[in-house]
Protein backbone atom coordinates (compact mmCIF):
# COMPACT_ATOMS: atom_id res chain seq x y z
CA UNK A 1 0.00 0.00 0.00
CA UNK A 2 1.25 3.59 -1.15
CA UNK A 3 1.37 6.27 1.31
CA UNK A 4 2.70 8.60 -0.72
CA UNK A 5 1.20 12.09 -1.46
CA UNK A 6 -0.61 12.26 -4.63
CA UNK A 7 0.78 14.88 -7.02
CA UNK A 8 -2.65 15.56 -8.65
CA UNK A 9 -4.27 18.47 -6.78
CA UNK A 10 -6.87 18.23 -4.45
CA UNK A 11 -10.49 18.28 -6.07
CA UNK A 12 -12.94 20.39 -3.82
CA UNK A 13 -16.32 19.84 -5.24
CA UNK A 14 -18.49 23.03 -4.43
CA UNK A 15 -22.36 22.48 -3.80
CA UNK A 16 -24.76 25.13 -3.62
CA UNK A 17 -26.89 25.31 -0.63
CA UNK A 18 -30.62 26.06 -0.20
CA UNK A 19 -32.30 27.51 2.95
CA UNK A 20 -35.00 25.73 4.22
CA UNK A 21 -38.62 27.66 3.03
CA UNK A 22 -39.96 29.42 5.90
CA UNK A 23 -42.22 32.30 6.44
CA UNK A 24 -40.39 35.49 5.52
CA UNK A 25 -42.10 37.73 8.23
CA UNK A 26 -41.15 35.83 10.63
CA UNK A 27 -37.11 36.02 9.89
CA UNK A 28 -37.74 39.58 9.43
CA UNK A 29 -39.61 39.82 13.01
CA UNK A 30 -36.70 37.97 14.40
CA UNK A 31 -33.85 40.04 12.91
CA UNK A 32 -35.78 43.52 14.13
CA UNK A 33 -36.09 42.04 17.66
CA UNK A 34 -32.67 40.75 17.87
CA UNK A 35 -30.53 43.05 16.08
CA UNK A 36 -29.10 40.26 13.49
CA UNK A 37 -28.39 40.32 10.03
CA UNK A 38 -31.00 38.64 7.82
CA UNK A 39 -29.40 35.87 6.88
CA UNK A 40 -28.97 34.63 10.40
CA UNK A 41 -32.44 35.54 11.03
CA UNK A 42 -33.71 33.17 8.29
CA UNK A 43 -31.42 30.54 9.41
CA UNK A 44 -33.15 30.57 12.88
CA UNK A 45 -36.68 31.18 11.43
CA UNK A 46 -35.74 27.99 9.22
CA UNK A 47 -34.91 26.11 12.21
CA UNK A 48 -37.88 26.78 13.64
CA UNK A 49 -37.30 29.09 16.00
CA UNK A 50 -40.20 32.43 16.74
CA UNK A 51 -39.63 35.76 18.40
CA UNK A 52 -39.57 34.47 21.49
CA UNK A 53 -37.99 33.70 25.02
CA UNK A 54 -36.66 30.78 23.77
CA UNK A 55 -34.56 32.75 21.06
CA UNK A 56 -33.40 34.78 23.67
CA UNK A 57 -31.90 31.89 25.54
CA UNK A 58 -30.51 30.36 22.19
CA UNK A 59 -28.92 33.25 21.92
CA UNK A 60 -28.09 34.30 25.36
CA UNK A 61 -27.94 31.56 27.60
CA UNK A 62 -29.42 32.49 30.71
CA UNK A 63 -29.26 30.70 34.63
CA UNK A 64 -32.08 32.52 35.43
CA UNK A 65 -34.19 32.02 32.63
CA UNK A 66 -32.76 29.15 31.01
CA UNK A 67 -33.33 26.18 32.79
CA UNK A 68 -36.02 23.76 33.67
CA UNK A 69 -36.61 23.87 37.05
CA UNK A 70 -35.08 21.45 39.14
CA UNK A 71 -38.42 19.91 40.71
CA UNK A 72 -39.93 18.97 37.25
CA UNK A 73 -36.80 15.92 36.65
CA UNK A 74 -38.56 12.87 38.18
CA UNK A 75 -36.39 11.21 40.96
CA UNK A 76 -34.80 14.20 41.94
CA UNK A 77 -36.17 14.83 44.83
CA UNK A 78 -36.18 11.70 46.53
CA UNK A 79 -33.11 10.90 45.38
CA UNK A 80 -31.76 14.31 47.76
CA UNK A 81 -33.97 12.93 50.72
CA UNK A 82 -31.77 9.51 50.45
CA UNK A 83 -28.70 11.86 50.82
CA UNK A 84 -29.49 13.71 53.25
CA UNK A 85 -30.47 10.95 55.43
CA UNK A 86 -26.72 8.99 54.49
CA UNK A 87 -25.61 12.51 55.43
CA UNK A 88 -27.24 12.94 58.74
CA UNK A 89 -26.77 9.25 60.07
CA UNK A 90 -22.90 10.04 59.03
CA UNK A 91 -22.66 7.65 56.02
CA UNK A 92 -20.64 8.05 53.31
CA UNK A 93 -21.19 6.85 49.18
CA UNK A 94 -19.88 5.32 46.81
CA UNK A 95 -20.11 6.73 43.63
CA UNK A 96 -19.66 4.64 40.02
CA UNK A 97 -19.34 6.51 37.08
CA UNK A 98 -18.38 5.23 33.63
CA UNK A 99 -15.19 5.77 31.93
CA UNK A 100 -15.31 8.03 29.00
CA UNK A 101 -15.48 12.08 29.81
CA UNK A 102 -19.06 12.48 30.77
CA UNK A 103 -19.17 9.76 33.19
CA UNK A 104 -15.80 10.67 35.01
CA UNK A 105 -16.76 14.61 35.01
CA UNK A 106 -20.35 13.72 36.11
CA UNK A 107 -18.60 11.51 38.93
CA UNK A 108 -15.96 13.93 40.00
CA UNK A 109 -18.55 16.61 40.13
CA UNK A 110 -20.52 14.84 42.51
CA UNK A 111 -17.43 13.86 44.42
CA UNK A 112 -16.31 17.36 44.54
CA UNK A 113 -19.43 18.64 45.38
CA UNK A 114 -19.95 16.26 48.21
CA UNK A 115 -16.66 17.23 49.90
CA UNK A 116 -17.56 20.98 49.76
CA UNK A 117 -20.28 19.60 51.94
CA UNK A 118 -18.24 17.43 54.26
CA UNK A 119 -19.54 14.32 53.39
CA UNK A 120 -17.33 11.25 52.46
CA UNK A 121 -17.47 9.60 49.48
CA UNK A 122 -15.46 7.71 47.32
CA UNK A 123 -15.11 6.98 43.09
CA UNK A 124 -15.33 3.69 41.82
CA UNK A 125 -14.35 3.50 38.04
CA UNK A 126 -14.78 -0.25 35.85
CA UNK A 127 -11.62 -1.34 33.80
CA UNK A 128 -12.42 -0.96 30.22
CA UNK A 129 -10.34 -4.37 29.57
CA UNK A 130 -11.08 -6.47 32.13
CA UNK A 131 -14.77 -5.13 33.14
CA UNK A 132 -16.16 -3.62 30.22
CA UNK A 133 -19.01 -0.98 30.13
CA UNK A 134 -21.70 -0.54 33.35
CA UNK A 135 -21.84 -1.35 36.53
CA UNK A 136 -20.37 -4.90 37.50
CA UNK A 137 -20.37 -6.86 40.40
CA UNK A 138 -16.41 -6.09 41.81
CA UNK A 139 -17.50 -1.79 42.54
CA UNK A 140 -20.89 -3.01 44.51
CA UNK A 141 -18.75 -5.60 46.76
CA UNK A 142 -16.00 -3.05 47.41
CA UNK A 143 -18.22 -0.25 47.97
CA UNK A 144 -19.99 -2.73 50.72
CA UNK A 145 -16.62 -3.71 52.31
CA UNK A 146 -15.68 -0.36 52.27
CA UNK A 147 -18.39 0.67 54.43
CA UNK A 148 -20.35 2.46 52.31
CA UNK A 149 -24.50 3.17 52.68
CA UNK A 150 -25.06 4.50 48.89
CA UNK A 151 -24.30 3.52 46.20
CA UNK A 152 -25.09 6.47 43.15
CA UNK A 153 -24.28 5.19 39.88
CA UNK A 154 -23.63 8.28 36.69
CA UNK A 155 -24.29 7.27 32.97
CA UNK A 156 -25.07 3.74 33.63
CA UNK A 157 -27.26 1.74 35.80
CA UNK A 158 -29.95 1.62 33.86
CA UNK A 159 -30.00 -1.75 32.17
CA UNK A 160 -27.65 -3.05 35.26
CA UNK A 161 -30.39 -5.23 37.25
CA UNK A 162 -28.10 -8.02 38.39
CA UNK A 163 -25.95 -5.78 39.82
CA UNK A 164 -28.54 -3.40 41.53
CA UNK A 165 -30.34 -6.65 43.17
CA UNK A 166 -26.95 -7.90 44.38
CA UNK A 167 -26.30 -4.13 46.19
CA UNK A 168 -29.97 -4.52 47.30
CA UNK A 169 -29.55 -7.90 48.66
CA UNK A 170 -25.95 -6.65 50.16
CA UNK A 171 -28.13 -3.70 52.29
CA UNK A 172 -27.12 -1.04 50.04
CA UNK A 173 -28.98 1.92 49.13
CA UNK A 174 -29.22 2.91 45.23
CA UNK A 175 -29.65 6.11 43.11
CA UNK A 176 -29.19 5.65 39.42
CA UNK A 177 -28.26 8.76 37.57
CA UNK A 178 -28.49 7.77 33.77
CA UNK A 179 -29.38 9.62 30.07
CA UNK A 180 -29.65 6.04 28.46
CA UNK A 181 -32.65 4.85 26.66
CA UNK A 182 -35.07 3.43 29.23
CA UNK A 183 -37.17 -0.11 28.78
CA UNK A 184 -37.94 -0.69 31.67
CA UNK A 185 -37.14 1.46 35.39
CA UNK A 186 -33.85 -0.47 36.79
CA UNK A 187 -34.02 -2.17 40.25
CA UNK A 188 -33.24 0.79 42.70
CA UNK A 189 -34.09 3.15 45.90
CA UNK A 190 -34.24 6.00 43.30
CA UNK A 191 -34.43 6.48 39.45
CA UNK A 192 -33.30 9.57 37.67
CA UNK A 193 -33.71 9.69 34.10
CA UNK A 194 -34.90 12.19 32.25
CA UNK A 195 -36.18 9.65 29.49
CA UNK A 196 -38.15 7.62 31.96
CA UNK A 197 -41.84 7.60 31.70
CA UNK A 198 -43.66 10.12 33.61
CA UNK A 199 -40.80 12.66 33.86
CA UNK A 200 -41.88 15.37 31.61
CA UNK A 201 -38.30 17.43 32.31
CA UNK A 202 -37.69 19.78 29.39
CA UNK A 203 -34.35 18.79 29.77
CA UNK A 204 -34.50 15.59 28.35
CA UNK A 205 -31.19 15.78 26.17
CA UNK A 206 -29.09 16.16 29.58
CA UNK A 207 -26.01 14.18 29.92
CA UNK A 208 -25.15 12.34 32.88
CA UNK A 209 -22.91 14.99 34.11
CA UNK A 210 -25.98 17.28 33.51
CA UNK A 211 -28.11 15.65 35.54
CA UNK A 212 -26.00 15.49 38.35
CA UNK A 213 -25.52 19.25 38.34
CA UNK A 214 -29.29 19.42 38.70
CA UNK A 215 -28.74 17.10 41.33
CA UNK A 216 -26.57 19.50 43.16
CA UNK A 217 -29.11 21.97 42.70
CA UNK A 218 -31.59 19.67 45.09
CA UNK A 219 -29.06 19.23 47.06
CA UNK A 220 -28.34 22.38 47.93
CA UNK A 221 -31.89 22.82 48.97
CA UNK A 222 -32.29 20.00 51.23
CA UNK A 223 -28.40 20.00 53.08
CA UNK A 224 -27.82 22.19 56.17
CA UNK A 225 -24.90 23.63 56.97
CA UNK A 226 -23.92 24.11 53.19
CA UNK A 227 -24.67 27.93 52.92
CA UNK A 228 -21.24 28.97 51.34
CA UNK A 229 -21.65 25.96 48.49
CA UNK A 230 -22.35 26.98 45.34
CA UNK A 231 -23.38 24.65 42.69
CA UNK A 232 -23.09 27.29 39.71
CA UNK A 233 -19.08 26.71 40.56
CA UNK A 234 -19.48 23.37 39.36
CA UNK A 235 -20.20 24.56 35.72
CA UNK A 236 -16.50 24.27 35.08
CA UNK A 237 -16.67 20.42 35.09
CA UNK A 238 -20.46 20.46 34.18
CA UNK A 239 -19.51 21.56 30.67
CA UNK A 240 -16.84 19.30 29.67
CA UNK A 241 -19.60 15.92 29.45
CA UNK A 242 -22.18 18.64 27.90
CA UNK A 243 -19.90 19.16 25.09
CA UNK A 244 -17.84 16.14 24.89
CA UNK A 245 -20.82 13.77 24.84
CA UNK A 246 -21.96 15.53 21.93
CA UNK A 247 -25.64 16.09 23.34
CA UNK A 248 -27.94 18.84 21.36
CA UNK A 249 -26.66 22.13 22.31
CA UNK A 250 -29.83 23.94 23.47
CA UNK A 251 -32.21 24.48 26.15
CA UNK A 252 -30.56 23.67 29.52
CA UNK A 253 -27.20 22.21 27.69
CA UNK A 254 -27.06 25.47 26.13
CA UNK A 255 -26.71 27.44 29.60
CA UNK A 256 -24.28 24.30 30.86
CA UNK A 257 -22.17 24.57 28.12
CA UNK A 258 -21.67 28.60 27.50
CA UNK A 259 -21.43 29.53 31.31
CA UNK A 260 -19.32 26.15 31.88
CA UNK A 261 -17.02 28.05 29.18
CA UNK A 262 -16.68 30.90 30.83
CA UNK A 263 -15.73 29.65 34.07
CA UNK A 264 -13.52 27.01 32.73
CA UNK A 265 -11.45 29.84 31.17
CA UNK A 266 -10.34 31.38 34.72
CA UNK A 267 -11.13 28.54 36.95
CA UNK A 268 -8.63 27.68 39.78
CA UNK A 269 -9.39 23.62 39.77
CA UNK A 270 -6.03 22.23 39.68
CA UNK A 271 -6.86 19.38 37.11
CA UNK A 272 -8.49 22.08 35.00
CA UNK A 273 -5.57 24.67 35.01
CA UNK A 274 -3.45 21.89 34.37
CA UNK A 275 -5.15 21.30 31.29
CA UNK A 276 -5.39 24.74 30.03
CA UNK A 277 -1.93 24.44 30.04
CA UNK A 278 -1.57 21.25 28.37
CA UNK A 279 -3.52 22.29 25.36
CA UNK A 280 -1.92 26.32 25.49
CA UNK A 281 -5.28 27.84 26.28
CA UNK A 282 -5.03 30.73 28.18
CA UNK A 283 -7.87 33.04 27.22
CA UNK A 284 -10.95 32.81 26.22
CA UNK A 285 -12.27 28.97 25.46
CA UNK A 286 -14.72 27.67 23.25
CA UNK A 287 -16.21 23.85 22.36
CA UNK A 288 -13.24 23.12 20.29
CA UNK A 289 -11.25 23.70 23.31
CA UNK A 290 -12.99 21.02 25.10
CA UNK A 291 -14.30 18.83 21.93
CA UNK A 292 -10.51 18.54 20.54
CA UNK A 293 -8.07 19.11 23.09
CA UNK A 294 -9.20 18.73 26.68
CA UNK A 295 -11.97 16.11 25.54
CA UNK A 296 -9.20 13.06 23.75
CA UNK A 297 -6.97 13.50 26.72
CA UNK A 298 -9.47 12.81 29.24
CA UNK A 299 -10.53 9.80 27.09
CA UNK A 300 -7.09 8.46 27.13
CA UNK A 301 -6.70 7.33 30.26
CA UNK A 302 -9.85 5.32 30.05
CA UNK A 303 -9.07 3.92 26.60
CA UNK A 304 -5.20 2.81 27.39
CA UNK A 305 -5.23 2.45 31.17
CA UNK A 306 -7.92 3.81 33.74
CA UNK A 307 -10.51 6.11 34.08
CA UNK A 308 -9.69 6.37 37.58
CA UNK A 309 -6.70 8.75 36.88
CA UNK A 310 -8.94 11.54 35.12
CA UNK A 311 -11.16 11.56 38.06
CA UNK A 312 -7.86 12.23 40.42
CA UNK A 313 -7.19 14.62 38.23
CA UNK A 314 -10.46 16.52 38.36
CA UNK A 315 -10.92 16.09 42.11
CA UNK A 316 -7.16 17.07 42.82
CA UNK A 317 -6.22 19.97 45.65
CA UNK A 318 -2.51 19.59 44.55
CA UNK A 319 -1.05 21.59 41.57
CA UNK A 320 2.12 19.84 40.98
CA UNK A 321 0.23 16.26 40.66
CA UNK A 322 -2.47 17.72 38.68
CA UNK A 323 0.31 18.97 36.34
CA UNK A 324 2.08 16.05 36.91
CA UNK A 325 -1.46 13.84 35.91
CA UNK A 326 -2.09 16.23 32.96
CA UNK A 327 1.05 16.08 31.46
CA UNK A 328 0.47 11.79 31.58
CA UNK A 329 -2.82 12.17 29.91
CA UNK A 330 -1.24 14.45 26.86
CA UNK A 331 1.38 11.56 26.56
CA UNK A 332 -1.05 8.72 27.01
CA UNK A 333 -3.35 10.83 23.85
CA UNK A 334 -0.31 10.93 21.87
CA UNK A 335 0.03 6.66 22.21
CA UNK A 336 -3.80 6.76 21.80
CA UNK A 337 -2.96 8.18 18.55
CA UNK A 338 -0.33 6.14 16.71
CA UNK A 339 -2.07 2.91 18.35
CA UNK A 340 -5.26 4.53 16.54
CA UNK A 341 -3.57 5.48 13.00
CA UNK A 342 -1.52 1.10 13.17
CA UNK A 343 -5.42 0.06 14.08
CA UNK A 344 -6.41 1.77 10.84
CA UNK A 345 -3.73 0.82 8.76
CA UNK A 346 -4.44 -2.73 9.83
CA UNK A 347 -7.72 -3.05 8.98
CA UNK A 348 -7.62 -1.27 5.22
CA UNK A 349 -4.20 -3.20 4.47
CA UNK A 350 -6.72 -6.94 5.05
CA UNK A 351 -9.56 -5.36 2.81
CA UNK A 352 -6.59 -4.60 0.45
CA UNK A 353 -5.53 -8.22 0.83
CA UNK A 354 -9.03 -9.70 0.19
CA UNK A 355 -9.72 -8.06 -2.65
CA UNK A 356 -12.80 -7.80 -4.11
CA UNK A 357 -15.22 -6.96 -0.96
CA UNK A 358 -18.87 -7.82 -0.13
CA UNK A 359 -21.26 -4.95 0.17
CA UNK A 360 -21.41 -6.21 4.04
CA UNK A 361 -17.45 -5.60 5.87
CA UNK A 362 -16.35 -6.29 8.79
CA UNK A 363 -13.05 -6.51 10.31
CA UNK A 364 -11.34 -7.89 13.22
CA UNK A 365 -7.92 -9.01 14.52
CA UNK A 366 -6.98 -10.16 17.79
CA UNK A 367 -4.23 -7.87 17.80
CA UNK A 368 -6.69 -4.80 17.18
CA UNK A 369 -6.39 -2.30 20.71
CA UNK A 370 -9.96 -2.81 22.24
CA UNK A 371 -9.38 1.11 23.68
CA UNK A 372 -9.39 2.85 20.27
CA UNK A 373 -11.47 0.43 17.96
CA UNK A 374 -14.75 2.56 18.74
CA UNK A 375 -12.91 5.47 16.88
CA UNK A 376 -11.07 4.10 14.34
Amino acid sequence: MSHEPSSQPLQIAYKSIRLRDQVEPRSEEIGREFGLSPLTARILAARGFEPSVELKNFLEPSLREGLPHPAALKGLKEACEVVREVAESGGTIAIACDFDVDGLSGGSLLYSFLRECKIRSRVFVPDRFEEGYGLNERIVREAKANGHSLLVTVDYGTTSTKELSLARELGLKTIVIDHHHVQEAPVCDVFINPKQEGCGFAGETLCAVGLVWYFTLGLKRVLSGIDSVDPKTFLDLACLGTICDMVPLNGPNRVIAKRGLELLAQSTRPGLVALRNVIGAHSKLSCSHVSFGIGPRLNAAGRLVSGELVVELLTTEDSKKAEKIAKRLDKLNKERQTIEEQVKEGAVQKLEERGELPSGIVVWDREFHTGVIGIV
